[in-house]
């Protein structure tokens, strides 16, 4: 080896770890300051600092607690994380930080000063770590609690310190005009630090402006209404002092609004709601402590915020807004998110397979006036078609199988059937399984066949494994299966919302059953059946091996700039990521992730895609079942990107307001493979009328190489991508389990 690699290696490494220090150093500078407003970026953190720093003293306090905060979290090995607003690094910063304040006006050393900032720091984080260790087990944030504690005890053992300390601030001036008003904001976001500098306010409101302008808007909102509610209280003539507390309506108003919620139209009224209850909890509770300094501390906030979380959150399932389990996401990115996966899949709930062979009727469904009503208002009763009984044969005696995966945790299997048109009120179940589902709650089937239960407790089933058979045992007149999801295995335990998956129904009452849905919740009367997957289909989809695609174009008429191809070739890299997914990567021109589902490909995620290539396949092949056979119908939507450019922010920050802006596809099976080599053909056309996007747009796939051919049609032109040419990754089959 060479002198100077010998050499170099050590001090590369010397470098290295120099380098991470200063990272380490720097992100927990950043993540203490930032998770107090629920920012989780370290850097956007950092400009939260530099109201600090516009007073050297408050910053050395405030470095003294950040590190005693970090010694502590260390020591009790406990990760803060944003979702806390506060955590023990930031109780600690905060605690010393109103230590200083509080005896920097009374001549007190250095030396001591330090010291009893410190002493606070440690007691702050301690308290901090406890409050998070009570609420581990609830939904409700830590918040800083821990630092409200201990300046509480800090104002009372030295009511004089605070008296002095506050009289060495400016006054606060109600505001009467634009410009007042608009120094009273800044200065109030940056009382929780301690100063009465708007400079200080303005680099606060910068942070979380770089962040999320949808946190900022929510606050503002929260801020308004409650200096609204706080001056109509002064109007009633009692006496408030709320303009060095209004801080708090803001971050009850951005909490509420934005952060703890994912944010949507409901967004604004509740962070004016929010804002406007911390006004009052403020005025009570400087009546209930006397106007003592701890009335002024981040407590009216965090009891508006508990209280928005457990009245929001009441309702359960049907509450009305989500709750946020991405913070560390900008919220407006994850209301994209989320309202483009509940606009393509439906809100969350479980999916069960249909549990019996051939085609099904929907005697009776969710909310059905006969029993399904109450605590049993989510479940599905399937009978037979008389019209089916020809080809499927009658519901009595056929197969039930397991709707999802899980555990038998119960059976059923002694109770008579009944004669038709009789009933047995005194078995409301008869013969039944539950299964303890692997994705949480239980699923019961019930009304079996006596003696035909063919699994006990215990037992592991998987989609489609074979429990019984269809009776007419229970409260049952006629032979039928019941199917509900619930949160206990008791039978009876109350019912909450399910869905089927991967199933056909007919387009029309009555007519073929051509239309297949991915998921959905079938309407009393409906006929319906489970998809099997077609082998040509299937293979042509899931075949498609890692490799290296060129693809050529051709562009006739007039195309919009967004499909007109950048050149007349492009190259495609083909390969599965550790999910096992097929990611399309255009290089410059972004990727394409499509995910192998067990009913379809589905196309999941564009990222940063600006290949029309790319763009053309997710909006004319969202999702391809494996049932897909000629005249097949499905609908989907198109999984797009948030906007890119100068307008993102703007955009994304009012789109929860919008209109979803996700692009709903009508798909059909064109045509199917066969042994000629034709491919599988699929025709897509958007539910827009917009001129910016194709009207029909045509994919092709062939097995092995997945897509082969996308033709948009446009109201002036057409564009056409083909593959030119396809060349497999040298070991394609290696690590999966195929040939080598």
């Amino acid at each position: 080896m060479p002198a100077s690699v010998a050499t170099a290696t050590p001090v590369g490494r010397a470098t290295g770890a120099a380098r991470r220090k200063i990272d380490d150093a720097f992100s927990s500078l950043g993540l203490a300051l930032g998770s107090i407003f629920f920012i989780p970026r370290p850097w956007i953190g950092l400009v939260l600092w530099l109201a600090f720093l516009r007073d050297a003293r408050y910053a050395a306090f405030a470095v003294l607690g950040l590190g005693i905060g970090a010694g502590i979290k260390r020591l009790l090995r406990v990760s803060d994380g944003p979702g806390l607003g506060g955590g023990v690094k930031a109780n600690a910063l905060l605690a010393a930080v109103v230590t200083g304040w509080m005896i920097g006006s009374d001549g007190v050393a250095w030396s001591q000063q330090l010291l009893l900032a410190g002493a606070a720091a440690v007691l702050s984080a301690l308290a901090a770590a406890a409050f998070m260790r009570i609420l581990s087990d609830s939904v409700m944030p830590s918040l800083l609690w821990g630092y409200c504690l201990v300046a509480a005890m800090l104002f009372t053992v030295c009511p004089q310190c605070t008296v002095a300390a506050s009289n060495a601030m400016p006054a606060w001036q109600p505001p009467f005009d634009a410009v007042g008003w608009g120094t009273t904001f800044l200065r109030s976001m940056a009382s929780l630090m301690y100063s009465a500098d708007p400079g200080a306010g303005l680099f606060v409101v910068l942070g979380i402006l770089l962040w999320s302008r949808t946190m900022l808007v929510c606050g503002v909102v929260g801020w308004i209404f409650g200096a609204l509610v706080a001056i109509v209280l002064q109007d009633l003539q009692l006496a408030y002092d709320w303009l060095p507390l209004s801080y708090n309506y803001f971050i009850a108003g951005m909490a509420i609004g934005a952060v703890i919620f994912v944010p949507g139209r409901l967004s604004l009224p509740v962070a004016a709601v929010a804002g406007g209850v911390t006004a009052f909890i403020g005025l009570a509770l400087q009546y209930a402590l006397d106007w003592s300094a701890t009335s002024y501390l981040p407590i009216s906030s965090g009891v508006a915020i508990w209280v928005g979380m457990g009245a929001l959150t009441l309702g359960g399932e049907r509450a009305p807004v989500w709750r946020n389990a991405a913070l560390d996401v900008p919220p407006e990115e994850l209301w994209w998110r989320l309202a483009q996966s509940t606009a393509r899949y439906g809100a969350y709930a479980p999916l069960f397979a249909v549990p019996v062979a051939g085609e099904l009727q929907v005697s009776q469904g969710f909310c059905g006036k006969l029993s399904h009503r109450d605590g049993f208002r989510h479940a599905l009763d399937f009978q037979r078609p008389q019209s089916a009984e020809a080809n499927s044969g009658p519901i009595w005696g056929a197969a039930v199988t397991a709707p999802a995966a899980g555990i038998v945790d119960r059976i059923r299997n002694t109770i008579p059937d009944n004669t038709l048109g009789a009933c047995n009120y005194a078995e409301k179940w008869g013969n039944y399984v539950v299964i303890r589902l692997d994705a949480g709650g239980w699923a019961l089937l019930a009304h079996l066949q006596q003696g035909s239960v063919a699994v006990g407790p215990g037992a592991r089933v998987e989609a489609g494994s074979y429990l019984g058979r269809v009776g007419n045992s229970g409260r049952s007149t006629v032979p039928h299966l019941h199917m509900h999801f619930q949160q206990a295995p008791e039978p009876g335990a109350p019912t909450s919302r399910f869905r089927l998956a991967n199933y056909h129904c007919a387009a029309q009452p009555h007519g073929p059953m051509r239309a297949w849905m991915a998921s959905g919740i079938p309407a009393e009367g409906d006929v319906v059946m489970a998809a099997t997957a077609n082998p040509a289909a299937y293979l042509a989809l899931v075949g498609m091996a890692p490799g290296s695609a060129v693809w050529v174009s051709e562009c006739k008429g007039r195309v919009p700039a967004a499909f007109r191809p950048h050149g007349h070739t492009q190259r495609v890299e083909v390969t599965l990521d550790n999910l096992g997914q097929h990611v399309l990567d255009a290089g410059d021109g972004g990727k394409l992730v499509a995910r192998l589902d067990p009913d379809a490909w589905r196309v999941v995620e564009l990222d940063r895609a600006r290949s029309p290539l790319l763009k053309l396949l997710a909006l004319g092949a969202p999702c391809v079942p494996y049932a897909a056979r000629p005249a097949l119908a499905w609908i989907d939507l198109a999984p797009t990107m948030p906007p890119g450019g100068l307008l993102r922010p703007l955009v994304l920050a009012i789109a929860p307001y919008l209109p979803g802006p996700f692009r709903r596809v009508s798909c059909t099976c064109a045509c199917e493979p066969g042994p000629d080599g034709k491919p599988l053909e699929v025709t897509c056309r958007a539910e827009s009328r917009s001129p910016w996007l194709p009207s029909k747009i045509n994919c092709q796939f062939a097995a092995y190489r997945g897509p082969v051919t996308v033709h948009a049609e446009f109201k002036r032109g057409s564009v056409t991508f083909r593959l030119l040419s396809y060349e497999p990754a040298a070991r394609a089959g290696a690590g999966g389990g195929g040939p080598g």
